[in-house]
């Protein structure tokens, strides 16, 4: 691609050569002066042309009303360089043919135009089929389409084209909507859009030499995807037809990537399945002859040696704790995870959880100070996993708390058919930093090493919830505790 720098300072023609040097297939062309940049296009075919506004013998937009008016010149991107800035500058330049105006400062602005344009001019890869009864017409089009790196099978009547549609792979059709014979260019993309699967979403360009409401309104309608007038204009023609096969090279590789992803997702989920299984096994043997060591009371052990039991335990007990999450998670997002919902008392989910978990908060001290919640609330909910959700959040508030600190369970009816429920403690709280982190796997939000966690609990508790149609989230700040709270459809 060759560009045309007219500028009457050589060193803007260096900052504009530099800038482009890492361009492929570009060369840089330079001219002083209006008289020069015209010989220089006389003598060489250039892609794009910048020209300075005020040039030693003519003006940028004068020199671009003359390219204008030449046959070779008529629609090659023209940009203005200028140091000024006005409206009615703008105005003029575009009047007189300019593409666009780029102040001179903006050089970083002119070189991603550029760039984008050198991307507009790269091969097109693509099969397209054309039909057009008219031979010259045909010959002349097939011609720009493989001068520009398609692939063309092109035929004079739609009976041909759609025999060799139906057995062949298109990125696009092209066809006149006026057609001799019996089926005419409407009646083919009819018969295109009545197919199955992708041999039915392949775009379609209309060409016709209407140009009406109606008639675009008709075309549209039919499935056509875009349309150009007659007579045609190359690089219009072009850029239609690179902006469609380009849209579904897209789609068709978003399906494969779908599909691809698809496939990886189950075979995680499917490895994740049997790499469980197969780690439980022996996990389990480990705790539960750990289990009989420890008890034995014919073979007692040592307290050093009890001692060591107790962490080859506690050490299982969390890697068991971590695959069960690992399992719940990827059942989840694998949509394998059942849920039975129905309306169950709140009360009664929410009394169980504590009474549980009263055993634990006793052992640190800590307080709990149930709600007092009608017996005849009732959430529209799977009882075992709202149980396991509330349970997570009573020994997270227990576990983070503070010495002698307390827990108190909030009710409240919403709008809407929701009640909220709160699980309040007396712990640190949270900077708006560590509860952003909190719902992401694996991440325990800059919490103390020394307390047990997988770092998936609360992930897992948000899927549950979400999949229950309700809402799960906290309120926290340092020094004042945090409250975690749940809206439950009612």
């Amino acid at each position: 691609m060759k560009i045309l720098i007219v500028d009457g300072t050589s060193l803007f023609h260096e900052v504009v050569e530099e800038a482009l040097k890492e361009t492929e297939d570009a060369t840089v062309l330079n001219s002083h002066s209006g008289k020069s940049a015209l010989t220089i296009l006389n003598e060489n075919s250039v892609d794009f042309i910048c020209v300075s506004m005020y040039l030693e013998d003519t003006d940028g937009v004068e020199l671009t009303k003359t390219l204008r008016n030449t046959e070779q010149y008529k629609y090659t991107p023209i940009i203005l360089l200028t140091s000024e800035e006005s409206n009615d500058l703008y105005l003029k330049a575009l009047s007189s043919g300019v593409t666009e105006v780029f102040h001179k400062k903006d050089i970083q602005q002119l070189i991603n135009f550029i760039y984008r344009f050198t991307s507009q001019q790269q091969e097109i890869s693509g099969h397209v089929l054309y039909v057009e009864d008219t031979l010259s017409q045909r010959e002349m089009i097939t011609k720009v389409f493989t001068s520009r790196g398609l692939k063309v099978d092109a035929f004079s009547t739609a009976e041909e084209a759609w025999d060799s549609y139906l057995q062949h792979d298109y990125d696009l059709v092209v066809t006149d909507i006026v057609l001799e014979g019996g089926m005419t260019g409407m009646a083919l993309t009819n018969r295109i859009r009545r197919l199955n699967d992708e041999k039915g979403d392949v775009p379609i360009l209309a060409i016709t030499g209407f140009d009406d409401i109606s008639r675009r309104i008709e075309l549209f309608y039919l499935g056509v995807s875009d349309y150009v007038i007659k007579p045609l204009i190359e690089e219009e023609l072009i850029a239609r037809v690179k902006n469609l096969i380009n849209s579904k090279q897209f789609h068709v590789e978003s399906i494969r990537q779908r599909q691809r992803a698809e496939k990886a997702d189950t075979a995680k989920s499917e490895f994740i399945a049997h790499m469980s299984h197969e780690l439980r096994t022996p996990l389990n043997a480990i705790l539960g002859f750990s289990e009989l060591m420890i008890t034995d009371p014919a073979l007692p052990l040592a307290d050093l040696q009890i001692d060591s039991m107790n962490e080859i335990k506690q050490a299982g007990n969390h890697l068991l704790g971590l695959i069960n999450d690992i399992l719940d998670i990827s059942s989840i997002e694998a949509g394998e995870t059942k849920f039975n919902i129905k309306l169950h008392p709140l009360a009664t989910i929410i009394d169980t959880a504590i009474s549980q978990i009263i055993p634990f908060a006793k052992q640190h001290k800590i307080e709990i100070i149930p709600s007092s919640i009608p017996s005849d609330v009732l959430v529209n909910v799977d009882s075992v996993r709202l149980h396991q959700v509330i349970l997570n959040l009573l020994s997270n508030a227990v576990k983070y708390n503070s010495e002698q600190g307390s827990i108190q369970v909030l009710y409240k009816v919403l709008n809407d058919n929701f009640v909220r429920i709160g699980i309040k403690d007396t712990g640190i709280g949270l900077t708006e930093e560590q509860q952003a982190q909190l719902f992401v796997p694996f991440n325990r939000a800059g919490q103390s090493n020394t307390i047990q966690g997988t770092g998936l609990g609360l992930v897992i508790c948000r899927r549950y919830i979400e999949a229950m149609g309700g809402e799960i989230d906290l309120k926290s700040k340092p020094g004042h505790g945090s409250t975690f709270w749940i809206d439950l459809p009612s």
